[in-house]
């Protein structure tokens, strides 16, 4: 008879001779990439006792996100050999992808017990911290691992993530770029640079990364859904955001993946959903950028502008660099109605004094003199040439430009393409994209190229380039259109304006220049699919439609307090609202509640949601007249309204941005739409609402108007802008500067 210790290792020998066997087979089918029997042949050799086979096999199947039958198979071998570190890290990885996390880093912990210097079980315990919000004690974890492994990528990723949780941005920033230094193909870690730039508010430095990324792997989700967001993609923004949901779900909360949802959702509309994850993100850090500039837009957008202006004041205390925050504070002081102009104005000084005085130093020379008649070099600076109001002002002018005399550049920060942008482009000489250069580059780029006279579009309006001009890269600089208000700065000479939006002696303030077209500042070019007028729509309702179409951040409370009264006033009448997210949201559910508040029930309003620009013309027939919101009148809106034959009723204020819709009425002869006050301003849209005979007439007569005004006469527009342009730059060849319009 054999002896018990011979049958066993007569057993063994056959296990083996089994596991060598089935390690054979799954061999010679990995060879020939037959992935379900290279499996199956595996789970024989671990079931045979081949615990390198089980974890061969676990491996893939985590490789496969098959995480439940990867768990199994770990806790079996762990049964039949327990001191396996290996096995008991993989099934760590397996728990935590199955949200057991509890048991993840129990199992975790467990590997470390076995192999203390495990480098890559520290870094997965340091990414289960992180996931439960124990982001100082993971960089620890991370650091020890890193410490056994520097080149592990896994934990130069995570450390990254940590340093951004615990608020550590310039740390973070650092630690991305040095693992890129040791890891240029991972396209995650450029993903994680561009995370950490783009949530601390340098975007162009973000695209740059996530583009990178997008060069290393063309499949890497989060870079493409990363780029379509900035690039305003709307399409692409609901797969992100439920592409952040579901890593937010599996991997728990952390204060990056919050922020970019609060991002992703801002930038597809969803508002309040935007404001619930920023004010999350700041529960946990209340000095996040991405979160505060975030939740100081969701505000905006339902009028709280001063309550915008706090949190981005609060945002420029943490970030003291960040000349974004402080170019919103000086746009959204454009709103208030409570600020007084001197105010405002402030608000811009502090501007130039933090950004601009501290770049004069390294600001180009030029020497005055020349010859006053030559060919100029004209540069546009914008990154709205394209379906936008400066794109669409802009665009005939370009094309109508005297190319005997002017040469053209438009440097660009244009995220995408468009009819406008393309016609732009093919009307200029010289077309530069400059959305990722910095504003010293942008500057040396103007500079190189010789651009006698710069034009800003843009003024603090998004993708704004204000620093590049206080480098005074032209000799010549000057602001018109994109802005609607001095920009603050003293290297920027001229603020072009006309003679109704900045009359002589109206105390507008500047510290610029102002110098007046002769007529308007605008140059409307009305699209050729713009529908015929309407007939009112009173006569076929038997009421009165005011309407607004501008952007819902003008509705100020006291533009609703003088809609509702005007509404009360008038009592069948109906009011048209038209703007981002009124179909439906918490947009909508603002409007409804602030109008409920005034005592105007919700069927006496018409809101519906953006759409495109043709439907949105074609709707101007169903609006018998338009009501101008003030301090912040319309612009762009104003002239689609009046080329679509409905008469506008405005305040006459004292500001730029408060007489752009008077400048319009007066160059077309009427300015009697322009009351002095705000009771005046309701009884003339009241009176206008009661005489059917007048508003027939005004329906009937405003195209006609407008076609033979100024405003419409792109030709001779240009030739008046030129010659401005010729008399800015003769002055500057003689040593002098064009004396103000306004004085």
């Amino acid at each position: 008879m054999h002896s018990p210790r011979a049958i066993s290792r007569r057993a063994e020998r056959r296990a083996g001779l089994a596991a060598a066997l089935w390690r054979a087979l799954a061999a010679w089918s990995e060879r020939r990439a037959l992935e379900g029997a290279t499996r199956a042949f595996l789970r024989f050799a671990g079931e045979s006792g081949d615990g390198e086979a089980a974890l061969a096999l676990a491996k893939r199947l985590l490789d496969r996100d098959e995480n439940r039958e990867a768990a199994q198979v770990l806790a079996r071998l762990l049964e039949r050999d327990p001191a396996r570190a290996r096995a008991w890290m993989m099934l760590g990885a397996a728990r935590r992808r199955l949200g057991q996390l509890d048991d993840a880093v129990a199992a975790t912990r467990r590997a470390l017990e076995l192999e203390p210097r495990y480098a890559e079980a520290r870094s997965n315990l340091g990414e289960l911290l992180l996931v439960r919000g124990r982001a100082a004690e993971a960089l620890e974890e991370l650091e020890r691992a890193l410490q056994e492994a520097p080149d592990l990528v896994a934990a130069l990723n995570n450390r990254v993530a940590a340093l951004y949780e615990l608020g550590r941005f310039g740390e973070a920033e650092r630690a991305a770029r040095e693992a890129i230094e040791r890891h240029p193909q991972v396209p995650q870690l450029h993903v994680n640079l561009g995370n950490v730039l783009l949530h601390t508010a340098r975007a162009r430095q973000a695209v740059k990364a996530y583009r990178r990324a997008l060069e290393v792997d063309p499949s890497c989700v989060e870079a493409a859904f990363s780029l379509a967001m900035l690039y305003g993609e709307i399409p692409s923004l609901g797969a992100f955001r439920e592409y952040l949901e579901r890593e937010i779900a599996v991997k728990g909360e952390s204060a990056q993946r919050l922020a970019a949802l609060a991002l992703a959702r801002h930038a597809a509309g969803d508002i309040a959903g935007a404001e619930a994850a920023a004010r999350r993100v700041l529960e946990l850090q209340p000095a996040n950028v991405a979160a505060l500039m975030t939740l100081a837009g969701c505000v905006s957008a339902r009028g709280e502008h001063q309550e915008a202006v706090r949190i981005h004041e609060r945002t420029l205390a943490a970030w003291p660099e960040l000349y974004a925050a402080a170019s919103n504070i000086c746009f959204e002081a454009t709103y208030v109605a409570e600020y007084s102009p001197e105010e405002v104005f402030e608000r811009h000084l502090e501007w130039a004094r933090r950004f601009e005085a501290p770049r004069l130093a390294r600001a180009y020379r030029h020497a005055p003199g020349g010859d006053p008649d030559r060919r100029l070099r004209i540069g546009y600076v914008s990154g709205d040439f394209g379906n936008h109001p400066v794109g669409f002002l802009l665009r005939d002018v370009v094309r109508r430009h005297d190319k005997r005399h002017f040469e053209i550049h438009c440097f660009s920060m244009m995220r995408n393409d468009d009819d406008i942008t393309r016609a732009i482009r093919q009307a200029a000489d010289r077309w530069h994209d400059v959305l990722l250069d910095s504003d010293d580059e942008l500057a040396a780029k103007i500079h190189a190229e010789g651009i006698d006279l710069l034009v800003d579009l843009s003024g603090h309006t998004a993708y704004q380039r204000l620093c590049a001009f206080a480098l005074r890269p032209a000799p010549v600089q000057a602001t018109w259109i994109g802005y609607f208000h001095s920009t603050g700065l003293s290297s920027i000479d001229y603020f072009i304006t006309d003679p109704h939006t900045s009359p002589r002696g109206c105390g507008q303030l500047f510290s610029e220049t102002p110098v007046w077209l002769p007529h308007t500042r605008f140059c409307y070019s009305p699209p050729e699919y713009a529908p015929a007028v309407a007939p009112p729509p009173c006569e076929r309702l038997g009421r009165i439609t005011f309407g607004c179409f501008n952007r819902l951040e003008k509705l100020v409370p006291v533009v609703l307090d003088t809609w509702a009264e005007i509404l009360r006033r008038v009592p069948q009448a109906r009011l048209f609202l038209k703007g981002k997210g009124l179909a439906e949201g918490s947009e909508r559910e603002w409007i409804v509640g602030e109008f409920r508040r005034r005592g105007i029930a919700k069927d006496r309003l018409e809101l519906r949601d953006r759409s495109s620009h043709l439907e949105m013309l074609a709707e101007y027939g169903e609006v018998d007249i338009a009501l101008d919101p003030f301090p912040f009148n319309g612009g762009m809106t104003t002239l689609e309204a009046l080329w679509m034959g409905v008469p506008i009723v405005t305040l006459e204020g004292r500001g730029v941005v408060s007489r752009q819709t008077y400048s319009a009425l007066a160059n077309i002869g009427l300015p009697e739409l322009a009351y002095p006050t705000r009771q005046a301003y309701i009884a003339g849209a009241v009176a206008l609402a009661q005489d059917r005979a007048r508003l027939a007439r005004l329906r009937g007569a405003i195209r006609s108007h407008m076609a033979a005004s100024p405003i419409l006469r792109p030709e001779e527009f240009t030739r008046d802008l030129e010659r401005l342009y010729r008399e800015m730059w003769r002055a500057w060849c003689e040593g002098r500067k064009l004396a103000s319009a306004i004085a």
